[in-house]
């Protein structure tokens, strides 16, 4: 065994959805080798005859043990690091085709337990009909369409129940809460979920008494929770995630500046691209708008406070050895060549000067898509290579708490 995750699915005699399931999660293998496929088929054998992909075991119960009885089964069968529990009928639009690669990054914060995508037929903050101020965040539930969990923490938390009557992705996520796992919603990823098909094929629709997604069953699944979980963490599972998703960002918005102005050095500053707010009143603002003209924006009309109008991938208009700090917030992932950009802000920048780079985290989020202005994607090794590529020396890198950008602190030797 040498791929990270295990997909398994539960079906039973659903081929017309089975087959799009798997022929979109096989379409969109884009890094071979990561993930491979277990169906757990409760149904006939007949219905299941058609899988013959070599990275897809057909696991055949014998009789139908359920969602959750087919997920233990599976399980068995699995000795990856990572498993996936999938609904069979889901479809990976080409657009998410790197998925295993952007659910799977979201682990290598040692505390997440499990991990889940956006889709069109999900509860709470999953639903890409809800709107949240981020793309990523922590919530108090995932829900198993489409689940994503680390193996030693579902161990850890003792599996799947399968004595519940339903809401088993609620008791997981209560539980791996429980042990201080961290559940992330990533909205980056997008997987269209048909929905109920088997549910109301053996059930009936919600509108029978006791049907799929009925008010009985609701009612039943409900109270199942209550009692093992007891009301306030049942509560909190279901509440919570509509309150999470969250104006942190609004909250914090500064955090990013507080840490810049905590670092500069000198009284000589220059700030490249500011836009119509310094990060210090002393600093000389250099942007492309001129000072006082209108910045185009969705959020009402803010004018440039630049004290120098100039292009800052150029040259820059001041002398050599000139600036004890240049602060660039969110530039270098605009410029086509930041090399030779920091190599001409060095040329006026002091010996022993400073320059301070704030960027998008791309371990946090995808920032190509965030802007079609940007150019590059930076984590804090690849800005730490950059840096030093040009001869800077890396004092410090900061995250900056606000599920968006780190900052890095440079010296010029």
């Amino acid at each position: 065994m040498n791929h990270l995750l295990d997909i398994l699915i539960p079906t039973f005699n659903n081929r017309e959805y089975l087959e799009g399931t798997l022929r979109s999660l096989v379409t969109n293998w884009a890094t071979k080798g990561i993930f491979k496929i277990i169906v757990i088929n409760n149904g006939s054998v007949e219905s299941c005859k058609f899988i013959t992909h070599k990275d897809i075991t057909v696991i055949n119960a014998g009789e139908n043990l359920g969602w959750e009885g087919g997920l233990k089964e599976g399980l068995k069968y699995s000795q990856t690091p990572f498993v996936g529990f999938v609904n069979d009928d889901i479809h990976v639009p080409d657009f998410s085709r790197l998925w295993s690669n952007q659910l799977l990054a979201d682990f290598k914060d040692e505390k997440v337990g499990a991990v889940g995508p956006s889709s069109n037929v999900v509860m709470g903050m999953q639903n890409t009909f809800a709107y949240p101020m981020l793309n990523k965040f922590t919530t108090t539930f995932l829900i198993g369409f489409f689940m994503i969990l680390r193996r030693s923490a579902l161990d850890e938390v003792g599996g799947v129940d399968d004595t519940l009557p339903g809401g088993d992705d609620l008791d997981i996520s209560i539980r791996l809460r429980d042990k201080g796992y961290k559940l992330i919603c990533n909205r980056d990823v997008f997987i269209y979920h048909h929905g109920f098909k088997t549910g109301n094929r053996l059930h009936g629709t919600p509108d029978i008494g006791g049907g799929w997604n009925s008010y009985e069953m609701y009612e039943a699944t409900n109270t199942a929770l209550i009692k093992k979980h007891g009301f306030k963490k049942w509560r909190d599972c279901i509440m919570g995630a509509y309150r999470l998703p969250s104006v942190k960002m609004i909250d914090n918005s500064d955090i990013e500046a507080e840490i810049i102005r905590g670092k500069i050095k000198g009284e000589v500053i220059l700030e490249m691209g500011c836009g119509d707010k310094k990060t210090v009143p002393n600093a000389v603002g250099i942007d492309l708008v001129k000072k006082d003209e209108v910045i185009d924006s969705l959020v009402g009309t803010r004018k440039s406070v630049a004290d120098v109008e100039f292009d800052i991938s150029q040259p820059l208009p001041f002398e050599d050895n000139y600036a004890d700090t240049i602060i660039a917030r969110h530039i270098l992932e605009h410029m086509i060549d930041p090399i030779q950009v920091l190599k001409q802000w060095m040329v006026v920048l002091k010996q022993g000067g400073r320059i301070i780079i704030a960027v998008p985290n791309e371990d946090g989020v995808l920032s190509i898509p965030m802007n079609i202005e940007h150019k590059h994607a930076w984590t804090p090794p690849a800005i730490q290579s950059l840096v030093e590529t040009v001869g800077l020396k890396v004092l410090e890198q900061i995250d900056c708490k606000n599920n968006i950008s780190f900052v890095t602190v440079c010296e010029k030797p």
